[in-house]
């Protein structure tokens, strides 16, 4: 009875330190689903403008904040994301991207939520090609500060090298 008491003695007390789980109604959790959505198509408005500024300003830019994959290469930093959006957006004519299914969302706490994004894009290269292409983002965003922000974002498009080629020829 001594032996089990000191096992259980133990876990007793990591349960009562534990904060309690914020139980989240399903109007909470439609409204953060209802957030990560407009974050999310916010996003993929931005990059449709070739507004590397807007396209950022739903990252998280603190050091907690993991890499961004964005078109095939991780971004450590915001910075280093917002310039290579610069540089891709310069290199062509134009960008319409959007999400071509249902967003769907995760919400994993009152201030965290994970999402799923099919998609669409179509680049306009400078000569007037019209490339076409699909993938996937997925994402963790984060409420802080009573702000929600994305804090990790991957992009996986279907035969990216093909459509890299397609866009700048050879060169890619």
């Amino acid at each position: 009875m001594r032996k089990s008491m000191l096992l259980f003695l133990p876990l007793a007390v990591v349960g009562a330190c534990r904060p309690p789980q914020q139980s989240l109604t399903e109007a909470d959790r439609s409204a953060v689903a209802e957030t990560v959505k407009r974050i999310v198509t916010g996003v993929f408005a931005a990059a449709s403008r070739r507004d590397a500024a807007g396209l950022v300003s739903g990252f998280a830019a603190d050091p907690d904040a993991h890499p961004i994959v964005w078109n095939g290469v991780a971004q450590p930093t915001i910075e280093r994301l917002r310039a290579t959006a610069d540089s891709f957006y310069g290199a062509i004519a134009g960008l319409e991207s959007s999400a071509s299914g249902e967003i769907r969302t995760m919400v994993l706490a009152p201030d965290a939520a994970a999402v799923e994004v099919p998609f669409t894009f179509t680049i306009t290269t400078k000569s007037g090609k019209r490339v076409p292409g699909q993938g996937v983002a997925t994402a963790l965003l984060r409420k802080r500060a009573g702000a929600w922000k994305i804090v990790h974002w991957h992009e996986s498009e279907q035969h990216f090298d093909a459509v890299m080629q397609q866009v700048f020829g050879a060169r890619h």
